[in-house]
């Protein structure tokens, strides 16, 4: 008998954001919707449009290297430093 491993892949909410402030306190934002407009405003790819248009209509996202890749990247060219602060905890870097 041949037992299959099977990865889960893990899903992560970005309508719950969860942002530090300066003096330590938290609050959730909702991050979907920026993000997805601005893939969806700068991407050449038809994959990621795909993606940003999804993720738009739906802000839980299943975190596969592509995702991963694609929100880290996204992040880091047009958000703030406090907010790729929250997405690298979030997506576990």
């Amino acid at each position: 008998m041949q037992t299959k491993l099977v990865k889960e892949t893990k899903k992560i909410d970005l309508s719950k954001l969860p942002i530090k402030q300066l003096d330590g306190t938290v609050f959730e934002h909702d991050f979907s919707k920026e993000l997805a407009q601005a893939i969806y405003a700068n991407t050449q790819s038809l994959s990621e449009l795909s993606f940003s248009i999804d993720l738009f209509k739906t802000p839980i996202v299943e975190l596969t290297d592509e995702n991963k890749a694609l929100i880290k990247e996204s992040t880091e060219k047009h958000f703030k430093a406090f907010v790729q602060v929250a997405i690298n905890e979030l997506i576990g870097e």
